[in-house]
């Protein structure tokens, strides 16, 4: 059986007669009569009797047009469900979060995001951390913030904002009053971190590693809110982004310091499908993101 012999059988149901019924979906009475037809042979039973002008559902018609109502509105309400879908509506975004800082700034616009897409279920995750854009590829993330991107031609890379690293000390160290500072003033340091491989952390592979420079010690930390505590302790020195300072209240003893002649900006960017760039709540979170730096 066709959808077409439901929605044949339900609009005879509902509007009586052949006439009616062809009008309804658009089709000749010829062409009707002939796709039931077709039916009836394939099936072996009579759906319908004519009586004058009207039509008469059998037994078995009206048990088909009891089933055509339910499947007409199983398959309408999908229609409208997966035009929801496309459109970007409804849904399900899970995105990845691939660095720390990254996280940090995503729960500052979460709020507002849950606010403006009530019916879109949202799930933030770190778990393909190191291979999130293969995630993507495979449809097991929807959309990764990233600031280390990896432009392949094979994902959308939306750049959010730029914003610029910068070492983290607190007011009582030696080098909080050094308008500029230098990779080898950190020689004698302990370097606080993020808990991932030296060569994807921006204080070794951007800072230290081009000079030579192997810090005093080197400690991980999880949380930023830690790592900030323990810089303004004088228990180390991180490298961070500037915006991460923005609010002094939280963060009263700890100054930022920029390197001499070397550039520490960097871009957020939302990687996502090709296939997603233009679904309403992507576009939202881009303009938001934008706009919110």
């Amino acid at each position: 059986m066709e959808l077409i012999h439901f929605r044949i059988l339900l609009a005879l149901k509902q509007r009586g007669t052949l006439n009616a019924a062809s009008e309804s979906l658009h089709l000749t009475q010829s062409a009707l009569s002939h796709q039931m037809k077709n039916l009836e042979q394939r099936l072996g039973i009579i759906l319908w009797r004519k009586q004058g002008r009207t039509l008469v559902l059998t037994q078995a018609g009206h048990y088909l047009s009891d089933v055509a109502e339910s499947v007409i509105a199983t398959v309408d309400s999908a229609e409208q469900h997966l035009t929801l879908l496309a459109t970007g509506k409804i849904g399900k975004l899970t995105i990845g979060i691939d660095c720390h800082a990254c996280y940090e700034w995503f729960r500052t616009i979460l709020q507002p995001y849950l606010q403006a897409w009530p019916d879109l279920a949202i799930e933030v995750t770190s778990r393909y951390r190191f291979n999130s854009f293969e995630a993507i590829q495979q449809y097991k993330l929807d959309a990764v913030l990233t600031s280390d991107p990896v432009f392949n031609g094979v994902l959308h890379y939306q750049p959010l904002f730029d914003f610029e690293l910068v070492l983290i000390v607190s007011k009582q160290h030696r080098l909080a009053g050094f308008k500029v500072i230098e990779p080898a003033d950190l020689q004698q340091e302990t370097i606080l971190t993020y808990p991932v491989e030296r060569e994807r952390l921006d204080m070794f592979r951007k800072v230290l590693q081009p000079t030579g420079i192997e810090p005093l010690a080197h400690i991980t930390v999880e949380e930023t809110d830690i790592m900030l505590q323990l810089a303004a302790s004088q228990r180390g020195v991180c490298l961070l982004p500037e915006w991460l300072l923005a609010d002094k209240v939280k963060n009263p003893d700890v100054v930022s310091l920029r390197f001499k002649n070397l550039p520490m900006t960097k871009t957020m960017y939302l990687a996502t499908r090709q296939e997603d760039v233009q679904l309403e709540y992507i576009q939202w979170l881009i303009e938001h993101a934008q706009s919110k730096i």
